[in-house]
């Protein structure tokens, strides 16, 4: 199974190099490059977040690995951009308003 050892090679890769708070991800088959390529994702408090790739020729041999001080501006930016929504009270929120910088209230 040939995603199967490109994900331990990936994974092992990442550990060695880029340390435990990322692993790799899916792996698919680019028949356009003839590589096969591994999201790299990191775990957040908020879920799964992809930052990167990797690109392979064969199972050992990395042509391309998003430099880690891009995966780094890649998962701030997901995370300053992340929104959230939350059930409240309709008296309440004249007080979020108030409270909470460039909230928008939507109903």
């Amino acid at each position: 199974m040939k995603s199967r050892e490109m994900y331990e090679t990936a994974k092992e890769y990442l550990i060695e190099n880029m340390g435990n708070h990322i692993s790799a991800g899916d792996v698919y088959y680019d028949n356009s490059t003839k590589t096969w390529n591994v999201k790299i994702i990191s775990k957040t408090p908020h879920g799964i977040l992809i930052v990167g790739e990797m690109h392979f020729e064969n199972e050992k041999t990395i042509v391309y690995v998003t430099p880690g001080e891009q995966m780094l501006k890649i998962l701030r930016s997901k995370l300053k951009e992340e929104r959230v929504l939350i059930d409240v009270p309709a008296d309440a929120l004249a007080r979020i308003k108030e409270t909470v910088p460039d909230v928008t209230v939507y109903g």
